[in-house]
């Protein structure tokens, strides 16, 4: 690595030094404990969340390249797939493709449509030397994907076949995974919840809520917030005495931006089943468009705890000016099996007491 002369002149300014040191620094220890040696593959960390940026970025390849990505790319004979599990209902046909697990170690996946398998877009994939898993849920859990780990296409599996209502060619694959997916991740990608079913909650906690000799504030745990208990004019989470502090049963990084709750209600089931213990991250600003969020308002009527709180997909609507801009409504959409569950539109009055309090990040 060489310093460009950019670089060199910035470093002369002692408080730009001291802040990139900090970020350098932080990140060194941020990766030490988020490590885990046994699922770490060549710069990735197996089962850890990323974004195609991420993907690009740790692959060396120039960032403008995740624009163009999609599905998948292949570069430097490197491709990774990115996959969502379960389509959107309202999906075109030319994109609805046919991806699945056979079984935790075997991965069925379609090219692109119109490709065939003399096309030079599917050779790059078959001669790849490296091909690299992503799964996400569905759409409503954002930009990120699992990585599932590498994967290796599997012999006579490679077929010319074509989509069954467009009719136009699509090429299948089978990968082999180097290892078998945990039952965790795997039961909570494939798992379908229907009307008819109910999908049960392990009566084990997916973490330990530590004695209070055990408890380094955000150094070992984060807080769990019973929302249920809150107070009706409650719109923040705050420690007090009565707080549990729990460890996760896998690594994490402990910092005062995370929280758990237990989420309650069928108005995000096919997402989160009712009762399902949630991982968040605390409302740092930014967009949260297309982000599941914990949001406060005095009058929900359908919350799902109680006390004005509730979950939902964040939507908004802006009223741009030339010199500003501001919500003209947000909309809370839920997602659930129930067609019952209507958004929630909020207008200009309605926000004066509206917080968004958390972001979504996992069922634990």
């Amino acid at each position: 690595f060489v310093l460009e002369n950019d670089l060199n002149d910035a470093l002369k300014n002692d408080v730009f030094q001291k802040f990139l040191l900090d970020s350098i620094y932080y990140s060194i220890e941020n990766f030490r404990k988020s490590y885990n040696k046994t699922k770490y593959v060549d710069g990735l960390i197996r089962y850890n969340k990323y974004s195609r940026k991420d993907v690009c970025r740790i692959l060396n390849w120039k960032n403008d390249i995740s624009s163009t990505v999609y599905g998948y790319r292949t570069n430097n004979e490197v491709t990774p797939c990115f996959v969502t599990y379960h389509k959107s209902n309202d999906i075109s046909e030319t994109t609805n493709y046919n991806d699945y697990f056979v079984d935790q170690s075997t991965f069925a996946w379609e090219s692109r449509s119109n490709r065939r398998t003399a096309s030079p877009e599917i050779q790059n994939v078959i001669n790849s030397k490296r091909i690299l898993l992503f799964i996400k849920k569905e759409d409503a859990e954002g930009s990120d994907f699992y990585y599932m780990g590498d994967v290796k296409i599997i012999d006579d599996s490679i077929k010319q076949d074509f989509m069954p209502k467009s009719g136009k060619p699509v090429v299948h694959f089978k990968f082999s995974l180097k290892q078998p997916v945990e039952d965790s991740l795997y039961n909570y990608i494939t798992k379908v919840h229907s009307k008819s079913e109910t999908k049960t909650i392990s009566p084990i906690h997916p973490f330990k809520i530590l004695e209070q000799n055990e408890v380094n504030e955000f150094v070992n745990c984060i807080p769990l917030y019973d929302i249920k208990a809150a107070a009706g004019n409650f719109s923040d989470l705050q420690i007090s005495s009565e707080t549990n502090w729990i460890s996760l049963n896998k690594p994490f990084q402990y910092t005062k931006d995370y929280f758990v709750c237990q989420v309650f209600g069928e108005s995000m089931n096919k997402i989160i089943p009712s009762g399902s213990w949630c991982l968040f991250r605390k409302d740092l600003g930014g967009t949260r468009t297309g982000k599941i969020v914990l949001v406060h308002q005095s009058n929900f009527k359908d919350s799902d705890f109680g006390a004005g709180f509730t979950v939902k997909l964040y939507e908004s609507n802006k009223t741009v000016t030339e010199d500003s801009w501001t919500h003209s409504s947000i909309i809370l959409k839920p997602q659930s099996t129930d067609s019952k569950f209507q958004d929630l539109v909020l207008t200009e009055d309605d926000l004066v007491d509206f917080k968004v309090i958390g972001i979504f990040l996992e069922v634990l």
